[in-house]
């Protein structure tokens, strides 16, 4: 039915509008997006202004990010996900490139061997990740070791078409878990209390959260409806999902470690998965093949020996089934860089120029003619 009103019939035709791709810029960048508090208060039963003081608590301690519309379609576009161990130099130049480069998602800073960052990347295949690893030396965007022409690395290469779960939001029932028991009574400063964990958990589902269609329609010089169609549209598609607010570390709370493991399976695979998909610590679990490891798991944990006692007792879930583990603990003070948005519109100011050259190029056939 939509499709019929836009006029539009594929996918592509979705991501090759012009419209549509300023529409997706504003409302992933955040634009546009309110945080009904109104509809919290009644929600939770608190008057109206304990909710926006709670929530603009929320937000100067950084414990979550302001609302926007995921976009979930970046993984079908760049479906290598590639997890490497690699030897940066120190310096203001690679730094500003981890900063800006728009394939990086996130990075660590992280020792082991001749390694000292972990990064987390998304490309569209394999040959686009060679080739980016080289532009990033001969582009003199990265400094290299004297004598050395190349980045000494250790990659994984996973594809995003075998993740298994992805649900940013999951950790909230651990980390309400740990308040409960007395674990973490602030985080980032923040003296938390049952109030403030249940305004997170329906912030991070998106309870409360709205597209305001005025506000959008105005930038783009469209009617409302036309924008709250497009929106329809690319929520049902599955291009974009519905707005929510996230950790600022994507995949685990604020003081939390994660973890991302390598898992070996050695039997009873299909049930171990499942209850892995399950469990509220994994807000990221993949299909892999990886040497003897055949799953990866991003798991999140307030402390190491909570991950530990939490591996001991899969085992004895599972005895005899889970082989070879091999974890990389990251913790808050690790982290270098995460790029929650910033791949996403890099992306989409990409496909902006892509658009603007093939008008170009149809304006210059034209006048040839």
């Amino acid at each position: 039915m939509w499709k019929e009103l836009l006029g539009v019939s594929s996918l592509n035709t979705l991501l090759n509008d012009p419209i549509n791709i300023e529409l997706l810029k504003l409302v992933c960048a955040g634009e546009g997006i309110d945080v009904n508090i109104s509809e919290l208060s009644k929600l939770l039963g608190k008057h109206r202004n304990t909710i926006q003081s709670r929530y603009e608590q929320l937000l100067q301690h950084e414990i979550i990010d302001r609302p926007f519309l995921p976009f979930p379609w970046l993984l079908n576009e760049h479906p290598l996900l590639v997890i490497e161990k690699i030897g940066l130099p120190r310096d203001p130049k690679t730094n500003l490139w981890i900063e800006l480069d728009p394939n990086i998602w996130a990075a660590f800073f992280f020792k082991e061997e001749e390694y000292n960052t972990l990064m987390i990347e998304l490309h569209k295949d394999l040959y686009d990740y060679q080739l980016w690893k080289e532009r990033s030396l001969t582009d003199d965007m990265v400094s290299s070791r004297s004598g050395i022409d190349y980045i000494p690395s250790d990659p994984i290469y996973l594809s995003t078409k075998a993740i298994v779960k992805s649900d940013s939001a999951a950790p909230i029932n651990t980390f309400r878990e740990n308040f409960k028991l007395g674990f973490h009574p602030t985080i980032n400063g923040l003296k938390l209390d049952e109030l403030s964990v249940d305004l997170l958990e329906a912030l991070l589902s998106g309870k409360g959260i709205h597209v305001n269609p005025n506000n959008i329609a105005k930038s783009l010089n469209v009617h409302r409806r036309t924008v709250q169609r497009r929106i329809d549209l690319l929520i049902n598609e599955k291009i974009i999902q519905p707005p929510v607010c996230r950790f600022p570390r994507i995949w685990t709370p604020p003081e939390y470690f994660l973890v991302i493991s390598k898992l070996e399976i050695i039997r009873n695979k299909p049930r171990i998965t499942k209850v892995l998909s399950e469990d509220s610590h994994v807000s990221l679990l993949l299909k892999a093949n990886v040497g003897r490891y055949n799953l990866l798991a991003f798991s999140s944990f307030y402390r190491i020996g909570d991950h530990l006692a939490w591996e001991e007792d899969y085992d004895q879930r599972f005895t005899g089934s889970i082989g070879a583990v091999k974890n990389f603990y990251l913790s808050p003070a690790m982290t270098f860089a995460i790029h929650q948005q910033y791949i996403t519109l890099a992306y989409l100011n990409a496909r902006t120029d892509y658009l603007r050259g093939k008008d170009i190029m149809k304006t210059m056939k034209k006048e040839q003619k």
